[in-house]
């Protein structure tokens, strides 16, 4: 078993998004996969910085509330929620909250599916 465990004091400033952030991959001894992740949290008040890319994303919230904007959609997020963003459509997530908003963001590209698991 391979186990790795992050905490707050993993966390370091993304400064092109406005948030704070650990990467998932790269890990010592696990391969890379075909997809990237990372841990991201967002301040009380702060927004993550308006942008798109050609990967498809996916937000799980774990803890804290703001609201998610893709495009012209805006909607309230908060703990348990999924949030599926398509490629070349510009998003943001502010913290509406008094606690950090933490999530778990996980990207990755059509040209490489993801494996099937058995």
């Amino acid at each position: 078993m391979k186990l790795k465990s992050w905490g707050p004091e993993d966390l370091k400033p993304e400064p092109a998004y406005n948030t704070t952030a650990v990467r998932v991959f790269p890990w010592d001894g696990v391969p890379e996969p075909v997809w990237g992740g990372a841990w991201v949290a967002v301040e009380p008040g702060e927004t993550v910085t308006p942008h798109s890319h050609d990967e498809k994303e996916i937000f799980f919230v774990v803890r804290g509330s703001g609201v998610m904007r893709i495009g012209a959609d805006e909607r309230e997020v908060g703990f348990g929620d999924t949030i599926y963003i398509t490629p070349e459509i510009e998003h943001d997530l502010t913290n509406t909250g008094t606690e950090q908003l933490l999530f778990l963001s996980i990207w990755w590209d059509d040209s490489d599916p993801l494996p099937i698991m058995s």
